[in-house]
């Protein structure tokens, strides 16, 4: 059952500028949220998943993945990171466009990073600390900048306008 949208009505005594701040501080404030809850889910879900698969790894002969196979490594982790916020995203009531767009753009940076090291200009000490530390939540909050007005929405938004 779909739930009804409600529409809070501003008394006419607010002067116009007390809305315009408002009516920015509120999406803006939605926005902050949306992206800390995402950072949250890929971290959480990365490190956790990255502890599974590195010590199932570890326990069947292959230590130290980063050095012996860092390709290998770079695409675990891009997985390990997209996989739990896709799946955050889901259950929040996202659409599957915008989870495929935020989980693709962690794939890509996880393939550039895999380029950059065959040619050579990516030591491969610096791969796993530039994908987690530097590009994973600043590609998610440019992607999430770039549908700006989906991400400063109530999450029951999201749920309204899910396809059945």
């Amino acid at each position: 059952m779909r739930a009804p949208l409600i529409t809070h009505s501003r008394p006419e005594s607010t002067p116009a500028s007390h809305r315009s701040v408002g009516s920015f501080l509120q999406p803006a404030g939605r926005f902050v949220m949306h992206y800390f809850e995402m950072c949250m889910a890929m971290c959480v879900g990365a490190i956790s998943l990255s502890l599974l698969v590195f010590g199932v790894a570890a326990r069947l002969g292959y230590t130290d993945m980063p050095q012996r196979a860092p390709e290998l490594t770079v695409l675990i982790f891009a997985i390990n990171l997209s996989l739990p916020m896709a799946v955050w995203m889901r259950f929040r009531g996202m659409q599957w466009r915008p989870t495929l767009e935020m989980s693709g753009a962690t794939m890509v940076a996880g393939l550039l990073l895999i380029a950059g090291y065959w040619l050579d200009t990516i030591a491969k000490s610096n791969l796993i600390p530039l994908q987690t530390g530097i590009l994973a939540c600043p590609l998610m909050l440019a992607v999430m900048l770039a549908r700006f007005r989906l991400y400063s929405t109530s999450h029951e938004h999201h749920h309204v306008h899910a396809a059945p």
